[in-house]
Parts: C-alpha cells; structure tokens; sequence
C-alpha cells in the first residue's frame, strides 16, 4: 500500500464520510418515497372498500323498503354494523329470493356468525 500524507488521509476520511452522508440521505429519500406510494395504494383500497360498502348497504336498504316496507327496516340497523363487503354481498343475493323477513333475518345471524368465527 502506497504511503499516504496526513492531508490525504485526512481528505480520504472526508471522502468517505461524505459517500456514507449521501448513501444514508438517498436512503431516507427512497424509503420516504416507497411509504408514500405504499400509504396512497393503501388508503385507496380502504376507500375504494368503504364506498362498495356504502353502496351495498344502500341497496340493502333500498331492498328491505320495497320488499318488506317498514318491517323490513327494522333489520338493516344491524346490516349496518356489518364491515366485511363479502358478508354485505351475501345478504343482498339473499334479500333477492327471500321470501320472509325471517328467512332473511336467520340468514343474517347465520353469516355474523361464520364473519366472526373466521375472524
């Protein structure tokens, strides 16, 4: 190894530390920019859910009226509280061929009750 003077060792120790200060800096950079990215498709899949979510639980709503009338809306309180969007999907295939507000209730607590054991 070739011998080396105090100013260019010195300057060499400078070197690095600079390298290591840009490396840690782009770092931060890159890292920042990966969790913004990851945020934004995470907050959209969670809006997107919520408004799917919304819309179900319109037409649940919708559906208990014209079907059942005002008895029927004695229900979606429940529907509500419901936040799995497969769950909500169910209930409006059911309300379809439903021919009873019973049915469709016993149908309602049979799918609380696997949402929660799955949980």
């Amino acid at each position: 190894m070739p011998y080396l003077t105090t100013a260019e060792r010195i300057g060499m120790e400078k070197g690095i530390q600079k390298g290591i200060q840009k490396g840690i800096q782009k770092g931060i950079q890159i890292g920042r920019q990966e969790g913004r990215q990851e945020g934004l498709q995470e907050g959209l899949q969670k809006g997107l859910q919520e408004g799917v979510r919304k819309g179900l639980l319109k037409a649940l709503e919708l559906g208990l009226l014209l079907k059942f009338g005002d008895r029927g809306m004695s229900l979606y309180p429940k529907l509500g509280q419901i936040r799995d969007v497969r769950v909500l999907e169910a209930i409006v295939e059911q309300l379809k061929t439903s021919d009873s507000l019973d049915n469709l209730a016993a149908f309602y607590r049979s799918a609380i009750e696997s949402e929660h054991s799955a949980n």
